[in-house]
């Protein structure tokens, strides 16, 4: 609710939150999450007062300009008036400078709101909280222990672990022989299944893409720290096709008979996970 894409949108949206802090603050607090409300506040409240400002001097300079006009006219003295517009001029642009200043500020404040709850959705205090909604078949039982998948990789050797560490670090490995052929086997089954089965459009998208591009989703500034930044440029690595999927018509107005629209795309996914258990 919160992503700035549109003026209009924008304005509409923090003033709902202005109008409904204890709401906006009972959300944070359900969600377990952060959110700057005072700063929100402290810079929407100013925004308000500086722009009414700005049109009040604006009102003033178009009414006092009139006047310059008309003494012109009538070959009368006007340098006092003309010397007093140039410093409504000067506090204008001062203003103006503060209210961009000030609308970041509001900007980066508001992008780290998420977005309401349905009212449906039940609070609790940790994932053990979570509400099961439905469910398809058993878990498997099995009459012996069974292993995890990374060691049926390693004894099948489909999954080479140590070499992969070698090249790149832990929490890295190589697929190889038949287990680089089911990975790829996977990606084509369910990329077909998605266009063949359920009707989308499989796209190839790029790897990299801008801030805005990433903050129009909602990834950024919130994971910041988990994102893959390019050094000395605006781009980052993709977390996940969704990204660029959800971007694809940025900035568009869609007719209705052209909706919906359904997109799918295998993309490598580049995220650190950033204090998470990965």
């Amino acid at each position: 609710m919160y992503d700035i894409i549109e003026e209009a949108d924008t304005m509409l949206d923090l003033k709902f939150v202005r109008e409904n802090l204890e709401l906006v603050k009972q959300n944070l607090d359900n969600r377990h999450t952060k959110g700057d409300l005072d700063t929100f506040v402290a810079a929407y409240d100013e925004r308000k007062q500086l722009i009414q400002k700005v049109e009040e001097l604006k009102a003033l300079r178009n009414s006092v300009t009139e006047e310059i006009s008309q003494l012109k006219r009538n070959k009368e003295n006007a340098d006092d008036k003309i010397a007093e517009m140039k410093r409504v001029g000067d506090e204008i642009s001062e203003l103006d400078g503060r209210i961009r200043e000030v609308e970041e500020s509001l900007r980066n404040a508001a992008l780290m709101l998420p977005n309401m709850c349905d009212a449906s959705v039940p609070v609790g205090a940790d994932e053990d909280e979570n509400v099961e909604q439905r469910k398809w078949g058993e878990p498997r039982q099995f009459d012996f222990e069974p292993k995890a998948h990374w060691d049926i990789g390693e004894d099948l050797d489909f999954l080479d672990f140590n070499r992969a560490v070698k090249m790149s670090g832990a929490r890295f490995t190589v697929y190889k022989g038949l287990g680089a052929r089911l990975e790829r086997a996977l990606i084509n089954f369910m990329v077909d299944l998605h266009v063949d089965k359920q009707g989308y459009t499989e796209m190839m998208t790029p790897y990299m893409v801008t801030r805005e591009t990433l903050t129009g989703t909602g990834q950024l500034p919130k994971f910041a720290e988990d994102m893959y930044h390019v050094e000395n440029t605006e781009y980052f690595l993709i977390p996940t096709a969704e990204v660029t999927l959800t971007n694809y018509h940025s900035g568009e107005i869609s007719s209705e008979d052209e909706l919906p629209k359904y997109y799918t795309a295998f993309t490598a996914c580049f995220r650190a996970e950033a204090g998470s258990a990965g």
